[in-house]
């Protein structure tokens, strides 16, 4: 990338007005949904754009290819691995054999911190994000591996190796204080959603992110029934326990940063 200054927003002329950075797992295919019927809204078809994440390599000009036909729409993307980066360390979070070539290119790119690019080339987007129980968010996640990784072939790990290792970031996903005070830093009036919300009031969810990126609010979209919903067995009282001893600093810590009550969560 060019050494040139990029402190210039061109977020209404090129780029993104509105960026939902996560969290995986918490209904964010839906919210997607919900932004795209908008007629004041471009939403960017392509599910997980990735391009602090993945592609960074293709540049700007590729990235902003994507908002191209906003006219005066609000345009913009949800990308839920952008709430964790840069990505740390890769020791085995993959569970793939040292030999996989997807392994080798990973490590030769370089992968940005999506907070800090994004506060450069567009410091007035918007960012948002949806938080979900950090333990049921986990299962979930860990379910969406084994089952597609079973459906080609591949081996699994149970989950509790892979939540040890924190394979496929599982664990890191689930650190909210941690994730919600980097992202603060250059973003303090960022959005934040619940989970809970889509099954419990989800006109009003939507209702609230129509007015927090400027657009009308007055009209409904057809909520329906939430796509992605997984399929797996029920956790087990002993899995629960470890992850919410696992996450309780996390949890009183996100409580107190949101003033949201959380004690759900620590049942």
């Amino acid at each position: 990338m060019s050494g040139m200054p990029r402190a210039v927003d061109k977020a209404r002329a090129s780029g993104p007005d509105f960026v939902g950075i996560g969290v995986q797992k918490s209904g964010t295919t839906w919210l997607g949904e919900m932004l795209a019927q908008h007629p004041e809204i471009l939403f960017v078809p392509q599910k997980e754009v990735s391009f602090f994440t993945r592609y960074y390599h293709r540049g700007y000009p590729w990235y902003e290819r994507h908002f191209r036909d906003k006219g005066d729409r609000c345009a913009g993307e949800i990308s839920v691995n952008y709430a964790y980066s840069p990505r740390p360390a890769m020791t085995f979070k993959e569970f793939y054999p040292k030999w996989n070539p997807r392994r080798k290119l990973f490590f030769w790119r370089r992968y940005p911190s999506a907070r800090d690019e994004l506060s450069l080339r567009y410091p007035s987007v918007k960012i948002f994000a949806i938080f979900r129980n950090p333990a049921d968010r986990a299962w979930s996640h860990y379910w969406f591996w084994r089952n597609r990784k079973e459906r080609i072939g591949k081996r699994t790990v149970p989950f509790e190796r892979m939540f040890a290792a924190d394979g496929r970031w599982i664990r890191l996903q689930g650190e909210y204080a941690d994730l919600l005070e980097y992202w603060r830093v250059s973003f303090p009036s960022m959005a934040l959603y619940r989970f809970e919300s889509i099954e419990e009031d989800p006109a009003g969810l939507i209702r609230d992110i129509y007015r927090y990126l400027g657009v009308d609010t007055a009209f409904v979209p057809h909520t329906g029934r939430r796509k992605n919903q997984g399929r797996y067995p029920d956790m087990p009282r002993s899995t629960r326990r470890l992850l919410v001893e696992s996450y309780v600093g996390q949890i009183e810590r996100f409580a107190a940063l949101t003033g949201w009550d959380l004690s759900r969560w620590l049942e």
